[in-house]
C-alpha cells in the first residue's frame, strides 16, 4: 500500500521460505523418523533432503526477510506504521532464523550431522503432547537450542504482533 516494488520482490520470497521452513519443521519434528522408514524414506534419503530443501528455504526466508526489513526501516510510511512489539518481533524472529540456519550449517551442512530425530523431534512431541522431557533438549547442540528458545519466545510474542496476520488475512 504504502511502497510496492520492495513489498512484491520480498514478500514473496520470504513468505514462500517461511512455508518451505515450516514445511521442513513439520516433517523433521513431528513425523516420528520411524514412520517415514516405514513408507521408504530411511536416513540416505531423508538428510540431504531435507538438508537441501531447508537450504534453499533458509535463503529465500532470509533474503525476503532482509529485503522486508530494509522496506520497514527506510519507506517513512512504513515505519511509523511499526510498533515497539513488531520490533521486538523481528529480533526473535531473525534470531531463530539465523541460530536455526547456524546450526544447519555448523552440523547439517560442514559438520558431522546431528541427529535432531532423536533428541530435539521427541522433545517437540513431547511438549505438544504436554509430557515434555527436559533431558533430551539438554544435551542438544546450543545452536540448536538457541534456536528453541528464540522460536519459543516468537510463539509467546506472536498474538502481540504483525504476525497476528497469518491468522486475520484468511479471513
Amino acid at each position: 500500500v504504502y511502497e510496492n516494488r520492495l513489498l512484491r520482490l520480498g514478500s514473496p520470497m520470504f513468505h514462500i521460505g517461511i512455508l518451505m521452513v515450516l514445511g521442513g519443521h513439520i516433517v523433521g519434528l513431528l513425523i516420528p523418523s520411524e514412520w517415514l522408514d516405514f513408507i521408504g524414506i530411511d536416513n540416505h534419503i531423508y538428510h540431504p533432503a531435507a538438508t537441501t530443501l531447508g537450504t534453499l528455504a533458509a535463503v529465500l526466508t532470509v533474503i525476503g526477510l532482509s529485503i522486508l526489513i530494509y522496506r520497514r526501516r527506510t519507506v517513512g510510511p512504513v515505519f511509523l506504521a511499526t510498533t515497539a512489539m513488531d520490533k521486538v518481533m523481528y529480533i526473535f524472529l531473525a534470531g531463530a532464523i539465523l541460530f536455526g540456519t547456524v546450526a544447519t550449517v555448523m552440523f547439517q551442512i560442514l559438520g558431522p550431522g546431528y541427529e535432531y530425530r532423536g533428541t530435539i523431534s521427541p522433545w517437540v512431541r513431547g511438549l505438544l503432547t504436554l509430557r515434555p522431557d527436559p533431558s533430551l533438549l539438554a544435551g542438544a547442540p546450543v545452536m540448536f537450542q538457541l534456536h528453541v528458545l528464540c522460536a519459543t519466545a516468537l510463539f509467546i510474542l506472536w498474538p502481540f504482533t504483525r504476525l497476528v496476520h497469518v491468522f486475520s488475512a484468511p479471513i
